[in-house]
């Protein structure tokens, strides 16, 4: 199905999908830019986002003149936000309010340093996202893995579908019954109004701790619904992580096929649209 016939036979709400990026990381320095088979990072992510179905508009969110000027050069949509963003959902929601994002409207958070994010598990967060945005205020799918002493990699603690805390640590323990753990994915689903919560709330005592955005949604008092996924994207945090999405992308048939259907989503004559910086 082409975007333009999607985008007739639906009305509101609008589906966005924002891609935080910035060059300055803490582990891997200049990742979003560094090239995996001759493509940053951030464009891989942005390409393969382009191949969901079932969203509107796809932007890349930075405050980098040089990744902006990577978005333009592969015909990417950008945003550029503010550098006082302390993470990426600060950072999206400073887009959503550049953009004038409705409060109706869904986003779709989808990290920047994810080369293999699944096309399809954005669709499914996006059908999750209908269905159950409303209920809950945000959605976090997850995948059952055996993450043992992975402190990069964030657990998802939940019962039933609700999540109630998330960790680093390995969680919940298997003291009296083995289970694999949950995996944290880095594709989001919020609605305008929920990303407005979220910028509402002040940062907690357990996001202090662990690092962990959404915990100051948990710790003030937001939703947070989940689903499992079976995929094979990771986030790319130190260079053990590059050099294995390297050997992936080799035999990716996503990448491999050029991700040639992203050209069903603006064309070749659409002009990447870069609003201007302003205070908000």
């Amino acid at each position: 199905m082409h975007r333009t016939q999607f985008q007739h036979e639906t009305q509101s709400p609008k589906v966005w999908g924002l891609i935080p990026a910035r060059l300055e990381s803490s582990r891997l320095n200049g990742k979003a830019l560094r090239l995996l088979h001759g493509l940053p990072m951030v464009v891989h992510v942005a390409k393969r986002a382009m191949l969901a179905h079932h969203l509107d508009r796809v932007l890349i969110c930075t405050d980098n003149e040089k990744i902006l000027q990577a978005s333009v050069k592969y015909g990417i949509e950008a945003c550029i936000t503010s550098s006082d963003c302390k993470n990426g959902t600060e950072r999206i929601i400073h887009a959503k309010r550049l953009l004038q994002i409705s409060d109706n409207d869904i986003v779709i958070d989808i990290q920047g340093d994810e080369p293999l994010v699944s096309p399809d598990t954005i669709d499914d967060v996006i059908k999750a996202s209908k269905q159950m945005l409303g209920d809950y205020d945000i959605i976090l799918p997850h995948q059952l893995d055996a993450l043992e002493n992975k402190k990069n990699v964030v657990k998802v603690v939940s019962s039933g579908n609700r999540v109630l805390f998330l960790t680093r640590s390995d969680a919940p323990y298997p003291f009296v019954e083995d289970r694999l753990l949950k995996k944290h994915l880095s594709v989001i689903g919020f609605t305008g109004a929920s990303l407005e919560k979220f910028a509402n709330l002040e940062q907690g005592e357990l996001e202090k701790i662990e690092g962990v955005e959404l915990l100051r949604a948990l710790e003030g008092g937001m939703s947070i619904y989940t689903f499992p996924q079976q995929v094979h994207s990771f986030s790319v945090d130190i260079q053990d992580d590059f050099e294995r999405a390297e050997r992936v992308l080799r035999t990716c048939p996503l990448f491999k096929n050029g991700y040639v259907e992203v050209l069903h989503y603006y064309g070749h004559s659409k002009k990447p649209y870069i609003p201007q910086k302003q205070e908000i």
